[in-house]
């Protein structure tokens, strides 16, 4: 039998660490959803600016993913816009289809990168040319395996380019398909989103991801560009903001029209990104990392101490330890249901419902699986070889 001491003490435990989720829930998690209820009462008074911008995309070999989503892109409902691919080096028919539709979109322009570079990455340097290309002061940047679920994903971003921002982000993720490991994909992907939008929101802006993303050129001039990472193979829109963006200037588009969705992948290119993210992550800075981190460590830790004090409980006959752990588990489980359920209806994403639970226990097993995996792989793994 437990004494009465140990027993306040272990429900103790399991209380504080509810406490704590439910304030990451109610002021990370909950930011993306309150954001879309304030613009719903008109509360928010979006700026009618309408600047003039630049997509920017860089391709190499992928004629057949920029075919299907270049026309969602060229087809924008905004006034003043223009698209730059830059070629990198493709040898398919990448060029002859941009000519194509250049012809039919005068707004379209191309330029090109040659394979003489070595030791710098050629995604940096194509995305450095079509930067300096660009015509209008803010550049937005999108994946050729992705596009706009709407003509006013422009319109969306450009409400948020006022005098105090200096980075709009925008939500993106999968395409939904049948199986399994879409539904790990797009749950990963989900939560990654939400609390990078969730801390923008909360002024703690760490972050961008160049598949929906925009901000001002002059910011990439005055910092000399990707100059500090040339050497890495990837990491130009994650380190560039955390570094030379300040967290306030940063802000988000929450909302339907402002989605931009990517071809379903494939479970090495889902291990691919998820491996070269965290090793981009590890060179990254700010307190923002440090509450993701308590956030993950605490939700383990809710779930391990509630079990253990319910079957603790149970053991010794401390029903009234079993009645408040279980009780306090279950109002989390509800509002974190509730809470990524609303949010995923305001962005026309997948429901979870009950999933959710099963992807908290599974996904600490998988972020340990890539952990290790990055800590045996060889330590230049992720710079430019070539």
């Amino acid at each position: 039998m437990l004494t009465p001491l140990v027993e306040y003490i272990i429900g103790a435990v399991v209380g504080v660490l509810a406490i704590i989720q439910l304030l990451y829930l109610f002021v990370m998690y909950y930011a993306p959803h309150r954001r879309c209820v304030a613009e719903r009462k008109g509360k928010l008074a979006p700026s009618e600016v309408k600047p003039g911008m630049s997509v920017i995309i860089t391709a190499s070999d992928q004629e057949t993913l920029l075919e299907k989503n270049l026309p969602h892109i060229l087809n924008q409902d905004y006034p003043n816009f223009e698209v730059i691919v830059v070629d990198d080096n493709s040898q398919d028919d990448t060029k002859d289809l941009l000519e194509r539709l250049s012809h039919k979109y005068p707004n379209l322009y191309m330029t090109y990168t040659s394979d003489s570079m070595r030791y710098v990455s050629h995604k940096k340097l194509a995305l450095t040319l079509g930067i300096k290309a660009a015509k209008n002061e803010w550049v937005v940047f999108i994946e050729p395996d992705c596009y706009p679920v709407s003509n006013q994903w422009l319109a969306r971003l450009a409400r948020h380019c006022t005098d105090t921002t200096d980075v709009v982000l925008g939500y993106s993720n999968y395409e939904r398909m049948p199986g399994f490991a879409n539904l790990c994909y797009m749950y990963d992907t989900l939560m990654q989103q939400l609390r990078m939008l969730g801390l923008t929101l909360r002024g703690k802006g760490y972050m961008g991801i160049g598949r929906n993303m925009a901000y001002r050129r002059k910011m990439f001039f005055a910092h000399k560009g990707y100059s500090r990472h040339l050497d890495l193979e990837r990491g130009e829109d994650d380190l560039f903001v955390n570094e030379h963006i300040a967290a306030k200037r940063i802000t988000a588009d929450i909302s339907t029209e402002s989605v931009v969705r990517c071809s379903s992948t494939s479970t090495r290119a889902w291990k691919t990104d998820k491996l070269t993210r965290l090793f981009i992550r590890r060179k990254m800075k700010g307190i923002s990392l440090h509450l993701l981190t308590a956030d993950f460590i605490t939700r383990m830790l809710l779930y391990i101490a509630a079990i253990a004090a319910i079957a603790v409980g149970i053991a010794s006959q401390g029903w009234w330890l079993v009645g408040t752990s279980a009780a306090l588990l279950l109002t989390y489980l509800a509002c974190r249901i509730l809470i990524l359920y609303q949010t995923a209806r305001d962005l026309d994403e997948r429901r979870y419902y009950v999933s959710t639970i099963l992807f908290d226990i599974i996904r600490p097993f998988w972020e340990l699986y890539f952990r290790l995996c990055l800590w045996i792989m060889p330590k230049d793994m992720h710079m430019r070889r070539k």
